[in-house]
């Protein structure tokens, strides 16, 4: 996906908020009127339009249902492509959702989310950081999951753009939310890629067995990381004795000189367990 057409599937993503938004008021207002209307018919005309206006409403209803299925199924269906890596399917699908309309506004957010994840899967983090932030001007905050997730992934890609402040601008807010578990094992990593990067040491080592415990719960490499992170933490501030501990735990799930690809801030951590063997 090119630079117009993400411009373009913003703008229309916006357009049809907008739209999904008046629709709901002009249907609901127009009910309104209309049974107003129908109640000051003489009888037994006002029962016939009053049944009228129970049937229409109820078509309407109907076929909103049927149409929000439809996405909600595109939705799982990008889900389960991006899950396996299929990413040009899965955009095929996420671009069914946003382009058509439907008066899901729920199905809209999800899939511009997906998109998201989908962009940043191909570490295109310039446009994952658009993205996000059309997400996070929208209503989404009824949505709790679609808001914790669109801020982290935000604050990752800002990471990775080394756009240090702008990572915790994004992440900030994400402390005063109440967070699951599953939360709190992704906020961990990148908690810790921030404080690093803003050199703030000190601070990573905090509360060390509590985060440890988190760092059990994560698959493999994001348990490296996390070791890795703390080990990296304990060296800045001259704790050696965990810095060996974590360094060796890190290694043990994971390949740190893989990782340390990705995340540069590692790399003296992986250096330091080579420069000890051949020593």
């Amino acid at each position: 996906m090119n630079t117009p057409q993400l411009d373009a599937l913003l703008r229309g993503f916006r357009r049809q908020l907008r739209m999904i938004r008046v629709a709901r008021f002009v249907l609901l207002a127009g009910t309104a009127v209309a049974v107003i209307w129908a109640s000051r018919l003489p009888h037994p005309d006002n029962k016939r339009m009053m049944f009228a206006i129970f049937i229409g409403t109820l078509v309407i209803w109907v076929l909103t249902m049927i149409k929000n299925a439809k996405d909600g199924r595109y939705v799982q269906t990008a889900g389960a492509l991006l899950s396996v890596g299929q990413l040009d399917d899965a955009e095929v699908w996420l671009r069914r959702v946003l382009e058509q309309f439907s008066l899901s506004a729920r199905a809209k957010l999800v899939a511009c989310q997906q998109l998201a994840s989908l962009l940043f899967r191909r570490d295109d983090h310039q446009n994952v950081v658009r993205v996000c932030a059309e997400l996070l001007q929208q209503r989404s905050g009824r949505l709790h999951s679609i808001w914790i997730n669109t801020r982290l992934m935000m604050a990752d890609s800002l990471l990775m753009l080394d756009r240090v402040p702008e990572a915790y601008d994004a992440i900030r807010p994400v402390y005063d939310a109440t967070l699951s578990l599953s939360d709190r094992m992704k906020l961990l990593p990148l908690q810790l890629r921030y404080e690093l990067a803003a050199d703030y040491p000190s601070a990573a080592v905090q509360a060390l067995p509590e985060k440890l415990q988190i760092a059990e719960l994560l698959d493999s490499p994001r348990a490296a990381l996390v070791h890795a992170l703390l080990a990296e933490a304990c060296r800045r501030t001259h704790m050696t004795e965990q810095q060996a501990f974590l360094t060796e735990r890190a290694w043990l799930y994971h390949d740190l000189d893989e990782l340390a690809v990705r995340y540069p801030v590692i790399a003296p951590i992986a250096a330091s367990r080579a420069t000890g063997a051949s020593a």
